[in-house]
C-alpha cells in the first residue's frame, strides 16, 4: 500500500483523536461549579449562594432539564428562605428523577452501569441516587410548612413516607442488579483481558471505597430527620386525622431503626413518650431542626494497567475511579438553653451514611464499567498507532501522533466525582419545653452564642438552623405550628 503524505497523515490521526474527544458528549448544565460553593458554603454565605441562581430581573435562572443543577438550585433556595423558588427548583429535579419516586424495582437504566462505552459516565447526564428522592421530599416539606400551608406539607410527607417505605426495598435490587451485571459482563470470553487486569489492579481499587462509614445498614437508607419531623408535623398538624397514635407511632418506630447515633434515638423515645402522653399531640414544644457542615464529595484516583495486557504500541492506558471523601462538620452541634435546661442537638441523619450506601453498592459496576471500557479505548489506540505505523509513521512525526492518541484516551479517562455539594454532613434536632420567658438560646456546642429566638406562648413551634461553616453566621428561620403564615429568616 502506498505510504500517506505526511500532512495527510496527521489529518487523518488528528481527526480519528477529534473523534475520540467528540465522544464524550456534554455532562450538562451547572450553574454553580465547586470552588464556588466551597466559599459561599465556608461562610454559611447562603444568600450569595442562592443569588447565583437567580438573574438580573430577580427570577430563577438553573436548567430545569439538569438534575444535578436543580437539586443545588432547589437547596440553595431553601438555605436562603426563598421557599417558593425551592420548591419549583424541587418540583422539576422531581420530575427528572420520577422513577425513584413510587416503584419498588430499580429500573434497568440505573442499574446498567456495565457498558462497552468509549467515554466515562463523567460526561453524560447526571445520573440521580435513590436517597435524593427521598430529600427532595424532605425539603419539599420544609418549604411547604415555611410557606404557611399545611395542606402542602401533608401532601409532602405523605410523598416522603412513600419513598422512605420504597427506599430500601430499592436500595436491594439496586445491590443484587449490580452484581449480576458484573458477574454477567465479566464471564463474556470478550472481556477476558478485563479480567485479567481486574487481576493485576485488583488490590488498588479497595482505596475507592476506603473511607466509607463503619456499621452500614440498609435500614439507613431512610432519611431519619424526615420521619422524625413527619411525626412532629402529625402531632402538631390542626387536623384532627392526623393525631390518630399509629400514624406518629410507626413514623418514630421507622426514625428509631435508621437512627446515626444513640443521642438520636434517646431523643425520638423522648417524643414517644411526649406523643403518648398527650393523646397524639406535642403542646408548647420548640423543635430545632439542625442542618451542620457539608456533605460527602468523591475524588478522582488513576491506576495504571500494565501495558502487556493490550499490547506495546500504546502510550497510555489506566483507569479513573472515585474515591469516596467523608463531608465535614461546621460547629458540629447546637445546645438550647442554658443551666440545667441546657439540651444538646442529637444526630437523626448522617449524609455520609446515605450516600455511602449506594457508592458501596454501586461500587464494583464502577470498576468492572471503567476497566472495561478501558480495554477497549486501548484496544482502539493499538489499532490506531499500529495503522501510524503501516503508513510510514516512523520518527518524530509518528511519535508525536500516537502520543496525540494517547492523551486522547487519558482525556476520556476520567472518573464520575458529581456530586450534590450542597447537602449538610449530618441533619440534628432537638424537642425542648418552652421557657417561661419565651427565649430560646442558641449557642455551638463549646458554648459560643448564636442566638436568642422568641416564642409564643401556647403554640408549638419550629426552629430551622442551618451551619455550613463556621465563618459565617448559621441561617435561623422560625415557624408556629400549625404551619399558618409565611415566614423570614431571623
Amino acid at each position: 500500500m502506498q505510504a500517506l503524505h505526511p500532512g495527510r497523515r496527521a489529518i487523518r490521526c488528528g481527526l480519528a483523536v477529534a473523534g475520540m474527544i467528540l465522544l464524550a458528549g456534554c455532562a450538562g448544565t451547572r450553574t454553580v461549579d465547586d470552588k464556588t460553593a466551597a466559599l459561599h458554603l465556608a461562610a454559611s454565605d447562603y444568600k450569595a449562594y442562592a443569588i447565583r441562581f437567580v438573574d438580573d430581573k430577580g427570577q430563577p435562572k438553573y436548567d430545569p432539564q439538569s438534575l444535578l443543577d436543580t437539586l443545588e438550585a432547589g437547596k440553595a433556595f431553601n438555605d436562603a428562605g426563598m421557599w417558593q423558588f425551592s420548591r419549583d427548583a424541587f418540583d422539576a429535579a422531581s420530575k427528572l428523577l420520577h422513577w425513584k419516586e413510587d416503584t419498588i424495582d430499580t429500573p434497568p437504566e440505573v442499574a446498567n452501569l456495565i457498558g462497552t462505552t468509549l467515554t466515562s459516565d463523567a460526561f453524560g447526564a447526571y445520573q440521580g441516587k435513590i436517597h435524593q428522592g427521598v430529600l427532595i421530599d424532605y425539603y419539599q416539606a420544609i418549604n411547604s410548612l415555611m410557606l404557611g400551608s399545611e395542606a402542602d406539607a401533608r401532601v409532602d410527607f405523605n410523598r416522603l413516607q412513600v419513598r422512605q417505605e420504597n427506599a430500601v426495598t430499592q436500595l436491594n435490587a439496586f445491590a443484587r442488579t449490580i452484581n449480576k451485571s458484573v458477574g454477567e459482563s465479566l464471564r463474556n470470553e470478550e472481556h477476558a483481558p478485563a479480567r485479567q487486569s481486574l487481576n493485576e489492579v485488583g488490590p488498588k481499587v479497595a482505596d475507592g471505597i476506603k473511607d466509607l462509614p463503619s456499621g452500614l445498614t440498609k435500614a439507613k437508607i431512610r432519611l431519619a430527620a424526615g420521619d422524625v419531623l413527619g411525626a412532629v408535623f402529625r402531632a402538631t398538624s390542626s387536623a384532627k386525622a392526623d393525631k390518630r397514635s399509629s400514624m406518629a407511632r410507626d413514623m418514630l418506630r421507622s426514625a428509631g431503626e435508621a437512627s446515626a447515633t444513640r443521642g438520636g434515638n434517646a431523643m425520638i423515645a423522648y417524643l414517644q413518650k411526649e406523643i403518648r402522653a398527650n393523646k397524639g399531640e406535642l403542646r408548647n414544644k420548640v423543635i430545632v431542626v439542625y442542618e451542620d457542615g457539608t456533605a460527602p464529595t468523591l475524588k478522582e484516583f488513576r491506576i495504571d494497567l500494565p501495558l502487556f495486557l493490550i499490547g506495546t504500541n500504546v502510550t497510555y492506558t489506566g483507569i479513573a475511579l472515585p474515591q469516596f471523601q467523608l463531608g465535614q462538620p461546621a460547629f458540629g452541634g447546637l445546645s438550647i438553653g442554658t443551666g440545667k435546661t441546657k439540651t444538646d442537638t442529637a444526630t437523626l441523619t448522617n449524609i455520609n451514611e446515605l450516600a455511602a450506601l449506594e457508592f458501596d453498592a454501586a461500587y464494583k459496576g464502577i470498576v468492572a464499567k471503567a476497566v472495561i471500557s478501558t480495554v477497549i479505548k486501548t484496544a482502539a489506540q493499538a489499532a490506531i498507532n499500529n495503522q501510524i505505523d503501516k503508513d510510514g509513521g516512523g520518527g518524530l512525526l509518528g511519535s508525536l501522533l500516537k502520543i496525540g492518541v494517547g492523551a486522547a484516551q487519558y482525556a476520556l479517562t476520567k472518573a464520575d466525582t458529581r456530586t450534590w455539594v450542597n447537602l449538610p454532613n449530618t441533619i440534628q434536632m432537638a424537642v425542648v419545653d418552652r421557657p417561661r420567658n419565651g427565649r430560646v438560646p442558641l449557642s455551638t456546642a463549646t458554648g459560643e452564642p448564636l442566638a436568642e429566638i422568641e416564642v409564643a406562648e401556647g403554640v408549638n413551634t419550629l426552629v430551622l438552623v442551618k451551619a455550613s461553616g463556621v465563618a459565617g453566621r448559621p441561617a435561623i428561620f422560625k415557624q408556629e405550628l400549625p404551619a399558618a403564615t409565611l415566614v423570614a429568616g431571623l
